[in-house]
């Protein structure tokens, strides 16, 4: 069969007839399975604008070609279950010509959907209803729902038009109102309301542009350190964001823990891009790779990296307070969603004394309020763990490093996905602010020069980076285990054994969104007020697109 269509492939043809039928879902009958013609509720011109490349087509050749592209881009326009295509030959007397069959299988009108996962240390159970081709423009319209166990919610509703007018880009229009509470780990929350509007590459969804107006409500406890009570208020913020993930190798993305292969993923942020916005004016940068050979048949080796960069750029009339970067634009360390085991939720990083501890170490008696930090205090003391006395500030600047060993468990276990991983991870974060202080938990100090505009920023930046990249270096925290990595829809579950400097052992259970890990961790080196896991630990990691 092969050496006969590369004998035709070549030869002259045409289309002359494309055939379109339509088929409902599969219902249960007495003969078994059976499928019944459907009227389609996509529009005939949209699905006649994507078969027109099928006719221009000259030869049996760029027949086949125009049809496979013709099926991938009605695959984007996310409103069919299936589609199938096929080529039939005319009668003799049109040797030259031949028809095409389509058999197109929509998807339901209303999609469902809910879940529970966890994420800095807090559960959340989600909900979501999404109404599809709803006019017959492939068009989407979604509403989401999120509440967590710290009160935490996040509220939203979307409108999508996957390849809108036969364009190679899907337009995103998303109104949301969030509340994040991190008042466990750094006394503060946040509370913003607003809009986004994007743009999503339909060949390459990795690529994306989007621009989000908000206005931002921080508030703090009685407690918060001083550098946290210092960015207390109300914000505006207007921030382009630009994201492009690359991948080569053989690499699978629908893979949450894939054995070949390589990915680059890059985010760029700019905020401050509206009058009114000073306040939140910065410029943020991230970069995460990932990388994965096979080694034999189930034995894998993995290696990822991560770092980032968030340069705040004030105006020159800006007051010193101003100057510190946004606390919720920092990078964060700590836990397995960050790569960093062996380690508490933002135990890694800048850190500040609470005032209630610091008030405690001078004799003092703090004043009312400060409901936040008992209740952080009780949590922790709860959980088995020291009391959180310091505030997590985040990072300017940050590293990791993780490489582990993944080992597919035999039997049925393996047949789900779950992994044994021999790994050691490190990690370190400083702010731009401190760089070149003798400790990182002087928090948000502010940068000399109270009138410093963005050019004196730019004058002094290279010392800063190289002072904050001395600061990585020595202050780099190591652990190490052994666990087991579960694969699930939301990412990935891990329990860990870890020891600090930090390596270990654990198991992976991978999963479509993510892995979950149950590890045992041993941490190898620290440095003063981290905040450590040692032992056993689970953790549940997002797949974010790797």
């Amino acid at each position: 069969m092969l050496r006969i269509h590369d004998a035709v492939r070549d030869k002259p043809c045409r289309v002359v007839d494309v055939r379109v039928e339509s088929l409902g879902p599969e219902i249960e009958g007495p003969g078994g399975l059976s499928q019944s013609p459907k009227p389609l509720r996509l529009k005939q011109e949209i699905l006649d604008r994507e078969l027109d490349r099928v006719y221009e087509a000259k030869t049996l050749r760029e027949v086949h070609e125009a049809l496979e592209r013709s099926v991938e881009v009605l695959r984007q326009l996310e409103v069919f279950d299936d589609i199938t295509a096929l080529i039939d030959s005319q009668p003799l007397d049109e040797p030259d010509s031949c028809s095409v069959q389509m058999v197109l299988q929509e998807v339901g009108r209303y999609k469902f959907g809910g879940g529970t996962y966890t994420q800095g240390g807090e559960f959340s159970v989600e909900g979501n209803m999404v109404a599809r081709n709803v006019l017959g423009v492939a068009d989407q319209w979604a509403v989401t729902g999120e509440i967590g166990t710290r009160s935490s919610k996040n509220f939203a509703a979307s409108f999508r038009l996957p390849r809108a007018r036969g364009s190679g880009i899907t337009p995103e229009l998303r109104l949301f109102q969030t509340f994040a509470n991190q008042q466990l780990h750094s006394s503060w929350s946040e509370a913003m309301r607003g809009l986004s509007l994007g743009v999503v590459s339909a060949d390459n969804p990795g690529v994306s542009l989007a621009y989000e107006y908000g206005w931002r409500v921080l508030s703090t406890d009685a407690h918060a350190s001083r550098s946290v009570i210092n960015q207390r208020g109300d914000y505006l913020k207007a921030a382009l964001r630009c994201s492009c993930s690359f991948e080569g190798g053989g690499r699978n993305s629908s893979e949450v823990l894939p054995t070949e292969g390589w990915q680059l993923r890059l985010t760029n942020e700019v905020g401050g891009l509206a009058p009114g916005a000073a306040r939140l004016r910065y410029v943020r940068q991230q970069l995460h790779g990932s990388w994965a050979t096979a080694l034999a048949d189930g034995l894998s080796l993995h290696v990822e990296g991560s770092t980032g960069l968030l340069l705040p750029c004030w105006a020159p009339s800006s007051g010193s307070s101003s100057k510190a970067s946004s606390l919720p634009e920092r990078f964060y360390l700590g836990g397995v969603e960050s790569n960093l085991r062996g380690f508490d939720t933002r135990g890694v990083g800048p850190s500040e004394p609470r005032r209630i501890a610091t008030a405690a170490a001078g004799g003092r008696s703090s004043s009312a309020g400060g409901g936040g930090s008992d209740a952080a205090a009780a949590a922790a003391a709860a959980g088995g763990g020291e009391p959180i006395t310091r505030d997590a500030l985040g990072g300017d600047v940050f590293g990791s490093v993780y490489a582990a060993l993944m080992m597919r468990l035999p039997g049925k276990a393996g047949d789900l996905g779950v992994h044994a991983h021999l790994f050691a991870n490190g990690g370190s974060s400083a702010l731009l602010q401190q760089s070149g202080s003798s400790s990182s938990s002087s928090g948000g100090a502010a940068a000399a020069d109270h009138g410093a505009g963005f050019g004196g920023l730019l004058g002094g930046i290279g010392e800063k980076l190289r002072s904050s990249g001395r600061e990585l270096g020595a202050t780099f925290r190591w652990s190490a285990g052994v666990g087991l990595v579960f694969p699930t829809q939301l990412g990935r579950l891990e329990a860990n054994y870890c020891w600090v400097c930090a390596w270990s052992v654990g198991l992976v259970f991978p999963t479509q969104l993510g892995r979950l890990e149950a590890n045992y961790c041993w941490v190898l080196t620290s440095q003063e007020h981290d905040r450590l896991r040692r032992g056993f630990s689970f953790g549940f990691a997002a797949n974010m697109g790797l």
